[in-house]
């Protein structure tokens, strides 16, 4: 993979750690208008990108954490905008550069799942069963390796790009996608990196990427002019005051001298 030069983070990162980017975002595949009115009932915040072929790239303004109304995180977001616009969405989630995660819906639920480097003990919630006392009991290959033939054939079919029933070049992009889903990171690469890999072999906006220069012009991506900002689901100033109160709210909340 070849390195990305260095993006401005702006306040998207964590503080401590200034050189390590985190950013979450959506890839919806329905018309822009109707992405823009799920988005507001749903309480988002953050920024819609332009039309791009069939897809529309959301950016969140919270890199980490809740990104709508009742507390959703980003897989949540995608989960609830893929049944309401009964369409195609998938989430990507990059953590401080060193992970990260896909979420893949359409309408019938959750399609497809990846995470690069989940914390060591972490169980998929749907592989935790009890037994008749009630204890959780871990399902035989619940540390089993990652799959990454699957995940490729998965999302490649999710996002509609040709993958192994489209003869011998379907066949060599799912397994040089599943290559790179599979794919150790070293001491000179990052998630960004794997993530505008995987956005190109689905044939998706990779300007995800530099996405942390919002609200100023993206790099390799879309003018300010053509990206609407929304805060908790309202546009203008309405969302920008939504969205300032809500942010110092959360502040006040984290605030130990409040809390005396």
């Amino acid at each position: 993979m070849s390195m990305i030069p260095p993006v401005a983070v702006g306040g998207m990162t964590d503080p401590d750690e200034p050189s390590r980017l985190s950013y979450a975002g959506l890839y919806v595949a329905a018309d822009r208008e109707r992405v823009l009115t799920a988005l507001g009932e749903l309480g988002f915040t953050g920024w819609v990108g332009p039309q791009e072929s069939r897809w529309v790239l959301v950016i969140a303004a919270n890199a980490r954490g809740a990104v709508a109304s009742r507390k959703r995180t980003i897989d949540a977001l995608a989960r609830d905008a893929a049944g309401q616009l009964q369409a195609v969405v998938l989430a990507a989630e990059v953590d401080r550069e060193r992970r990260l995660r896909l979420f893949g819906y359409d309408s019938d639920g959750e399609r497809v799942r990846y995470d690069s480097n989940p914390p060591e003990g972490e169980v998929p919630e749907a592989e935790i069963t009890l037994d008749e006392f009630g204890e959780p009991v871990m399902s035989g290959d619940a540390f089993s390796e990652l799959d990454g033939e699957e995940i490729a054939a998965g999302l490649l079919e999710l996002c509609q790009v040709g993958g192994p029933a489209d003869g011998d070049a379907g066949k060599d992009t799912s397994v040089a996608l599943a290559d790179l889903l599979e794919e150790e990171l070293g001491e000179s690469t990052n998630e960004s990196e794997r993530i505008k890999a995987v956005a190109r072999a689905l044939k998706l906006p990779t300007w995800i990427v530099a996405s942390a220069s919002l609200p100023k012009r993206v790099p390799g991506g879309p003018d300010k002019d053509e990206v609407t900002y929304l805060g908790r689901g309202k546009q203008g100033a309405a969302g920008r005051l939504a969205a300032a109160w809500t942010n110092r709210v959360r502040k006040k909340a984290k605030d130990p001298e409040d809390r005396r």
